[in-house]
């Protein structure tokens, strides 16, 4: 259920999330953006490269991937396998 959920929403919600991020960011309030931000640089470092490697994902793609989308990104594609 939570799959299907993340595949049908997840990425929306994660520009929608960077959107509000930005223009609070804009207002001098950044720690929103971050707090965001920070946990994708993290599964970008860990859990998205080593799914982006098993299934031959090109760097720049899963670099982008995982820091926009987070967990919506390489959760579907690790559950394929």
């Amino acid at each position: 259920m939570f799959l299907k959920i993340t595949k049908l929403i997840g990425k929306p919600v994660c520009v929608a999330l960077y959107a509000v991020g930005a223009a609070l960011a804009v207002k001098k309030k950044p720690l929103p953006l971050l707090i965001l931000f920070a946990p994708h640089l993290f599964e970008t470092l860990t859990v998205g490269r080593k799914v982006a490697k098993e299934h031959g994902v090109a760097p720049l793609e899963w670099i982008a991937n995982c820091l926009c989308f987070g967990f919506t990104w390489w959760l579907p594609l690790r559950e394929e396998k």
